[in-house]
């Protein structure tokens, strides 16, 4: 049995190291465009679309495997046979299908929509390598190998920042030129790669590598996925969807001797940046949720009755305080970072601090409610009420693209920040009260903490601590 205590522990442990290192290589996008803000908002627009194609490619087999495997129903060979064939076939189709829209049907509804196709083609190739991962290593976690289901995200993430120092070197290492955007969409095809070689590496220990499918499979891990597919798809677009509108909406002022474009990509640049730190505040409940969901499947209805309510208001707790002190430590860890590398003026405050902080005091308190939104549809995931996930997403993508329309025009990043705070709130009363009537749990045992709560997170904070100072996990 999946001892949750531990690989809490553990999980939370892997995901420290992945925030270090995703945060690092953001870190280091910033320097490098520090003074070429639009060419962050370029480099921030192409990081998210394999991600948003990989979602919408994803068939919800990756959540369906873990609900089918751990429910005994399948055999993991024909599940792993299965989901390869799919993640290779379609993937590529999807990549293929997107490459057309982009490069072929956006430049004609909008001609500044033309995009040079060494952006994109690998972006789209990278898809169906991201969908072998995903199902690999949803594999990795639905048979209890942690360790290896976290070493997975932490292999992802260190291998991505020497492929694009890499790449951002050998075509010259010209921010002004747009190395920058190209290093980025190179450098997610080769870590891509890289990731698809060593999950399957790991799983020749439990399964052959080879292809096959399973029509009885295909079709359960469709019919319980689809909703989670739709879920995780219009979840994607919701955290990052913001970003793209952006970029469509926002009516740069008429300013002299300043080109509309790179006004544009500056509003995406603050917003991307708002969003990084305002996002800090998730990765407790990140951490978790697929742990979360893996155990609550193989939970009985009360078991998980008494856990959800426990991880959700601790969840909240960790967000709140995260969240203040994000808003105390953006200003003076960004400038001093500034500072170290640049000497004189600091473009940080003289171009970034204001939007960026404006944004973020906007968007931190829809980020911190949504922590509760996160565990409780993990946990009616888990007991096959995707319907009602579904539907706190689409009240998120609903509310968040009306006001959008209505914001983002005018306000730019901090309209999107709004935008995205109005929607994540009504999302999550939406979400406590559907949990509340199907679980006779009350909303408020979800948000409060209690004084138990206090000795089991710190318990799990002094078992960090342990391991951290012995060096192991």
């Amino acid at each position: 049995m999946l001892n949750f205590r531990r690989w809490v522990v553990f999980t939370f442990l892997v995901h420290l190291m992945v925030i270090a290192v995703d945060k690092g290589g953001g870190l280091l996008l910033y320097l490098l465009t520090r003074n070429e803000v639009d060419q962050h908002g370029r480099a921030s627009l192409l990081a998210s679309l394999p991600f948003i194609l990989m979602s919408a490619a994803n068939l919800g087999l990756a959540t369906s495997l873990v609900y089918l495997l751990r429910r005994n129903r399948f055999g993991v060979q024909k599940v792993f046979e299965t989901t390869m064939t799919v993640a290779l076939v379609w993937g590529t189709l999807v990549g293929a299908l997107a490459a057309v829209l982009v490069l072929g049907l956006l430049p004609l509804v909008r001609p500044d929509w033309a995009f040079d196709p060494w952006l994109v083609i690998p972006m789209c190739g990278a898809v169906p390598l991201l969908l072998v991962a995903s199902y690999g290593n949803s594999i990795q976690l639905a048979t209890e190998r942690i360790k290896d289901y976290g070493a997975v995200h932490l292999v992802s993430s260190l291998a991505y920042l020497p492929a694009f120092f890499a790449i951002f070197v050998v075509l010259g290492a010209n921010v002004a030129e747009g190395d920058v955007p190209m290093a980025v969409s190179w450098g997610r095809l080769v870590t891509a790669a890289f990731v698809a070689m060593v999950v399957l590496t790991m799983l020749r220990n439990i399964v052959k590598v080879r292809l096959g499918f399973d029509r009885l499979f295909f079709r359960a891990g469709c019919s319980y996925g689809w909703r989670a597919n739709l879920n995780s798809t219009i979840t994607y677009l919701n955290h990052r969807l913001d970003l793209l509108i952006v970029g469509a909406l926002y009516v740069a002022p008429a300013t002299t001797g300043s080109n509309s474009t790179d006004l544009v990509l500056e509003q995406v640049a603050f917003y991307s940046m708002a969003v990084t730190w305002a996002e800090l505040v998730w990765h407790f409940p990140e951490a978790m949720r697929d742990l979360f969901f893996s155990k609550v499947a193989g939970s009985t209805h009360e078991q998980a009755k008494l856990l959800t309510p426990v991880f959700s208001r601790i969840g909240l707790f960790v967000s709140l305080v995260g969240g203040l002190l994000v808003m105390q430590l953006v200003d003076p860890v960004m400038g001093t970072i500034t500072s170290l590398v640049q000497s004189g003026s600091n473009p940080w405050y003289e171009h970034w601090s204001d939007p960026v902080g404006q944004s973020l005091l906007v968007l931190l308190p829809g980020t911190v409610a949504f922590t509760v939104s996160k565990l409780l549809q993990a946990d009616l995931a888990a007991r096959d009420k995707l319907q009602q996930c579904v539907n706190a997403q689409l009240m998120v993508l609903a509310v968040m693209l009306a006001a959008d329309a209505a914001l983002v025009p005018d306000y730019g990043a901090v309209g999107a920040a709004a935008a995205s705070t109005v929607a994540y709130v009504v999302a999550t009363i939406y979400t406590l009260w559907v949990y509340s009537r199907e679980t006779g749990t009350s909303s408020w045992k979800c948000l409060f903490v209690h004084g138990d709560d206090f000795h089991y997170l710190g318990d799990v904070v002094r078992t960090v601590w342990r391991k951290i100072r012995r060096g192991k996990l």
